[in-house]
């Protein structure tokens, strides 16, 4: 058994969670046109109103294509084994939502995801030691070329959005030991540090 300040001290830890290629191949983009413009999938809020279900979605796969565990965009998605391995971490934080995905190639159904909506954001950046890159053509996004957290700010949480950066899902070091020892090839993981990410 871990102590209880072992894992005060293990949950200081923080990652980012995303999805990277794998060497011999290339995840497939997915096409989904959401029903409500308004509804936002990245900002860590549970949605006013959920949308119909089943989602519906295109995958554009080829021969070089390989499924992955996990698609943010556009529509967040993670397969039923991810989502099973989170659930058993106890991580709460996930409204799920059935989803037909569609082979563009073939027509077929792929089957095993589960669309999410990630309803924990946490403000979690140390701002002092933080450094976001300039914006010289005003586009009104800007890039972190180094990231450290705060794991004060932080609150012990498992897994969240980075409210700063909406696109950035962190785990803490719990979740991301549980992950890696389950060899989900697609998942990468990142400290802050080593990230450049809106």
């Amino acid at each position: 058994m871990i102590g209880y300040e072992a894992r005060c001290k293990i949950r200081e830890m923080y990652y980012i969670l995303t999805t990277t290629d794998p060497w011999d191949g290339y995840i497939p983009r997915v096409e989904y046109r959401d029903d409500d413009p308004f509804r936002f999938w990245n900002i860590g809020e549970h949605f006013e109103e959920d949308p119909p279900t089943p989602l519906r979605a295109r995958v554009l796969t080829d021969s070089k294509t390989i499924l992955p565990d996990m698609w943010q965009t556009p529509l967040p998605m993670m397969s039923l084994q991810l989502y099973d391995v989170l659930r058993d971490l106890g991580i709460s934080a996930l409204d799920t939502y059935p989803v037909e995905l569609t082979d563009s190639r073939t027509g077929d159904a792929i089957e095993g995801y589960v669309a999410f909506n990630l309803t924990s954001a946490v403000a979690a950046v140390n701002s002092e030691k933080s450094r976001r890159a300039p914006d010289p053509d005003n586009t009104g996004l800007s890039w972190y070329d180094y990231l450290e957290l705060d794991p004060q700010k932080a609150q012990n949480a498992h897994m969240f959005i980075l409210a700063e950066s909406v696109g950035t899902i962190i785990v803490d070091q719990m979740v991301r030991d549980r992950l890696e020892a389950e060899n989900f090839p697609t998942l990468s993981f990142y400290e802050p540090k080593d990230w450049v990410g809106a």
